[in-house]
């Protein structure tokens, strides 16, 4: 048998190939059924024709690996002002708008996230560029709010 682990890695790398990012994927499994949900990201925008393009290249994935043919599938965007979790996450979104709330304190931040590597982000607030440790960052989320996003 498959395990979900390696069926979440499979469907990721397809989806990258197309220019999506998975950002979550999760599989149930309940009286002999399976749901499947999926948060899928493209920096173009996500809208119905990405969710739709998503649900084509997982569909057939989830029927060859684990051999159901007509699984509950919910494939979705992020969302606004999604809350950031984890290294896809902080790498799908390199380039845009968010707001960081730093441990200690109690103001968010603005500015735009540069980039990821290695556990450390790099933030732009107006002309000023920051190396900050994500283990220093208690919440970061994108900013919808922000001007040209």
């Amino acid at each position: 048998m498959v395990e979900d682990r390696e069926v979440e890695d499979r469907i990721g790398s397809i989806l990258e190939k197309a220019g999506l990012f998975l950002l979550e994927f999760g599989l149930a499994r309940h009286r002999g059924g399976l749901r499947v949900k999926a948060v899928i990201y493209s920096p173009q925008g996500t809208g119905t024709e990405e969710c739709t393009k998503a649900y084509r290249l997982i569909l057939p994935q989830i029927q060859t690996l684990l051999g159901v043919q007509d699984p509950d599938m919910e494939i979705s965007s992020p969302g606004i002002d999604r809350i950031l979790r984890g290294e896809r996450e902080w790498r799908a979104f390199a380039g845009k708008a968010i707001k960081l709330l730093l441990k200690g304190s109690t103001e968010w931040v603005p500015g735009r996230l540069l980039s990821y590597s290695e556990g450390k982000i790099e933030f732009q607030q107006g002309t000023e560029r920051a190396l900050i440790d994500i283990s220093s960052v208690a919440k970061a989320r994108l900013d919808s709010m922000s001007k040209g996003e």
